[in-house]
């Protein structure tokens, strides 16, 4: 699977499916579920009954996933492992036992509550209906829904101890509205001649971003008055959503291009790698991650290269525990500047990278450089 695939397997939450159709026993012009002149007002209750079944059905699924870890526990005979909690930490994630022993982790994915293995390689995953199954062995989805709709009726929804940790999710019970998305354009006209002439950056890698949707462009201002179009490296949220953009404006007179953030919500800047690889490398940000990924394309070590646009937030933490879990990365790269504040960058981050199973190493620019932008330059 190359780079491109891989991104959108992540970021794309359909996957297409071949359906086959199945013609009227009796007329096959007749498509399903139409009917003929005779049963036609049969046809239609019957379509009613299934289309409302079908709804019940998929909002029952809906509810048991949403159902918070503390709800679920008693049914499927789970004990809170705090020591294990202190050990892995990780901002949004909770760690628990099996009646038998196995150690999973849980955290809030996009359609709910999943959980996976703690120990690298181990099998299993997915969500509370999974868990069932996987502890008691020859069980269905039936025997799931039907022990797990105990918890909707609300009578084993325990209450958390204060000694428990919450994971961050659980904490927003309010509802609160997405953020919109940002608009972006074609980059502007300046933009492969200030990477590439005064950044330092190989047009290789510029050719990459730009095929991987990593690089545009941006209008900050609003009608009716525009601004000019500004060199945008988007975030992205886990939904694929962009939300999001590390900013470089045009140059003025002499003055150097200005460096700041859109408005909206920080995510990830995310550049795939050219091949198949699993390994992260986190940076300050896109243009720092975009001299990485010419360093490492030198060397033959590809990687995904991320950037949290500044200081991480819980947010931006949370979204690269989900990111390395999702890509079943192995090695995750701290390359933050090689200074105090990267230095502090990089601690925030080792706990979250952790958490999913991934080895964490600092990956600091040699000196006399700060960033590995500067290594680029020199």
């Amino acid at each position: 699977m190359d780079g491109l695939d891989a991104y959108w397997k992540v970021f794309s939450p359909y996957a297409r499916t071949d359906r086959k159709t199945t013609k009227h026993p009796s007329n096959p012009s007749i498509r399903p579920n139409q009917g003929t002149e005779k049963d036609g007002q049969t046809g239609r209750n019957l379509q009613i009954m299934k289309t409302t079944t079908i709804t019940h059905d998929r909002a029952e699924l809906t509810a048991l996933r949403q159902l918070p870890p503390q709800a679920v526990a008693e049914i499927l005979g789970l004990t809170h492992d705090q020591a294990a909690q202190r050990q892995h930490g990780g901002a949004g994630y909770s760690y628990w036992r099996t009646s038998s022993d196995e150690l999973i982790t849980v955290c809030r994915g996009r359609t709910g509550w999943i959980w996976h293995p703690t120990k690298r390689g181990a099998g299993g995953g997915g969500d509370w209906l999974a868990l069932h199954q996987h502890i008691n062995q020859g069980a269905n989805l039936g025997h799931a829904r039907r022990a797990l709709r105990q918890a909707l009726a609300g009578g084993h929804a325990a209450p958390a101890r204060a000694s428990m940790p919450l994971p961050a999710p659980q904490a927003a019970a309010a509802t609160v509205e997405p953020p919109k998305p940002l608009a972006l354009c074609e980059a502007p006209a300046w933009a492969i001649d200030y990477l590439h002439g005064q950044r330092g950056i190989p047009l290789s890698t510029i050719k990459h971003a730009l095929a991987m949707r990593a690089v545009a462009g941006h209008v900050p201002g609003h009608p009716p008055y525009p601004r000019a179009v500004h060199l945008a490296f988007p975030h992205v949220q886990p939904d694929q959503a962009v939300t999001w953009a590390e900013l470089r404006g045009p140059r003025e007179t002499d003055v150097a291009r200005s460096k700041k953030g859109s408005r909206g919500k920080k995510g990830l800047w995310i550049l795939p790698p050219v091949t198949e690889s699993r390994v992260l490398v986190v940076t300050e940000s896109a243009i720092k991650g975009l001299a990485l990924h010419a360093r490492l394309a030198q060397a033959s070590k590809p990687a995904w290269v991320v950037s949290t646009g500044g200081d991480p937030g819980q947010h931006q933490q949370q979204m690269l525990a989900w990111l390395v879990d999702e890509l079943g990365i192995e090695t995750a790269a701290l390359a933050q500047d090689n200074d105090t504040p990267g230095h502090h960058q990089a601690d925030r981050l080792v706990a979250a990278l952790r958490a999913p199973g991934a080895k964490v190493v600092r990956m600091a620019p040699p000196a006399p450089c700060k960033g590995w932008d500067d290594w680029v330059l020199s």
